[in-house]
């Protein structure tokens, strides 16, 4: 992995395949070193171990040599140099003060904390699809409820 497309303040996304697809975040401070918030030894069953770490960008990224790496840039209206000093502020605790959460304090809300604003862009989709997935079941079913209430009325009628 090369360190020259990174630059000291931008964002390093992972793909990973474990249990399921995700991806994890991490700020890139220079050096070849990235912090991130995660279990010990990227376990994120880990929660109450979670918390912000230093490690190389080669410890980051792990051993898979085909694994998806994207830098996202410092945005320009964001300094660099507070984005190192919040991340590195972060270093040896929880992140926020509290324990890790899937939906409210993971890695990409560290990461994307740093950049000016703690949100989870993967949470948000999740969110969005699975109220998309409710909301086409609900349908479903209440479409299916007002044909088989219009096919009883018609076999009553019938006789």
């Amino acid at each position: 992995m090369s360190r020259s497309k990174f630059q000291a303040g931008d964002l390093v996304k992972v793909r990973r395949w474990d249990p399921i697809p995700y991806s994890h975040w991490g700020v890139y401070i220079g050096n070849g070193e990235v912090m991130h918030l995660s279990g010990a030894e990227f376990n994120i069953k880990a929660k109450e171990t979670a918390k912000v770490h230093r490690v190389t960008l080669k410890e980051f990224v792990g051993d898979d040599d085909n694994a998806e790496v994207e830098c996202i840039p410092c945005p320009s209206d964001v300094s660099r140099e507070e984005v190192v000093r919040l991340a590195k502020s972060a270093e040896g605790g929880f992140f926020r003060n509290r324990p890790y959460d899937l939906f409210t304090n993971n890695c990409e809300h560290f990461a994307r904390w740093c950049h000016g604003e703690a949100r989870s862009k993967q949470v948000d989709d999740a969110v969005w699809w699975g109220t998309v997935g409710a909301a086409a079941v609900g349908g479903a079913l209440l479409l299916g409820s007002l044909l088989s209430s219009d096919k009883e009325e018609k076999r009553k009628n019938k006789y």
